[in-house]
């Protein structure tokens, strides 16, 4: 077996992504610099405690399995043709939303995908209907660079400002008919260290 076949077949294997997929996670992974200031013994000692362990091999788990979830929500998304046949709009109506923060997309080798959460589904059919009632607004509160796994964890996380009987998820609020206003202000208000 050949070299580069062996190290798909292992990429694949020990991590469930391609080649293309691991470049991603390489660029994504910080630049390991040694002179940097190490920790003290008992910092480490406390992070060893509390079960974070340190090496270049954490990070690139961490990496490779933040581009699986990247990947699996482009699996689980509506093409440009999807949502255009789906909201009765058209291409270029689609493009200045995405362009204008309005409808979330990820890029996918050069194509746009759009993340099924936003949108309602015909049950029947499972096309989007409509995107969710207010999220326009919310997408456009949150900052543009933000990473895609991270709107999708603000999306699905309760946040107890959203609270009715529950602390609720930003869609299930918005979803039921709660204040988009307060979903903007929690957007506004985050401290998006993540980006």
């Amino acid at each position: 077996m050949g070299g580069d076949d062996e190290f798909d077949r292992l990429l694949h294997e020990r991590f469930g992504i391609g080649r293309d997929a691991f470049v991603a996670v390489l660029k994504n992974l910080p630049l390991v610099r040694p002179w940097a200031m190490p920790l003290s013994a008992r910092d480490a000692q406390l992070l060893d405690d509390a079960g974070f362990r340190e090496g270049p091999y954490c990070v690139i788990g961490s990496g490779t399995a933040v581009t699986r979830y990247v990947e699996g929500l482009g699996v689980s998304s509506f093409t440009v043709d999807d949502v255009t046949t789906g909201l009765d709009l058209s291409a270029p109506q689609v493009q200045r939303m995405r362009v204008a923060g309005e409808l979330w997309a990820i890029l996918d080798q050069q194509v746009w995908l759009f993340p099924v959460i936003q949108f309602d589904i015909d049950s029947v059919t499972g096309d989007p209907v409509r995107q969710v009632r207010g999220l326009a607004e919310v997408l456009k509160a949150l900052p543009a660079d933000l990473h895609p796994v991270a709107i999708e964890g603000f999306l699905r996380t309760p946040q107890p400002d959203l609270y009715c009987g529950r602390a609720q998820t930003p869609l299930d609020w918005l979803r039921e008919g709660g204040d988009i206003d307060a979903v903007v202000a929690i957007a506004l208000s985050s401290d998006w260290y993540g980006r």
